[in-house]
């Protein structure tokens, strides 16, 4: 899928997306990037979402690990 980038900068994993930059990216970044705001579908066929300026901010947590290890002190 091809997007273009609507936000200045978007740092995902080692690739770093700048605005106005057209790129190819697979179907789900693509979609998740619109979702948000930060791109617009080049085609048209996926909507481009509502970028939120409140503050908040909305984490991509799939495939996140966390482990813990506790100790008795």
């Amino acid at each position: 899928m091809q997007v273009k980038i609507l936000e200045e900068k978007i740092l995902d994993g080692k690739d770093v997306f700048l605005k106005d930059e057209i790129r190819t990216v697979s179907d789900d970044t693509g979609t998740y990037f619109c979702s948000l705001g930060w791109a617009e579908d080049v085609s048209g066929a996926v909507a481009t979402g509502e970028r939120q300026k409140d503050g908040h901010v909305v984490l991509d947590t799939r495939g996140a690990v966390h482990t813990q290890t506790v100790t008795e002190a």
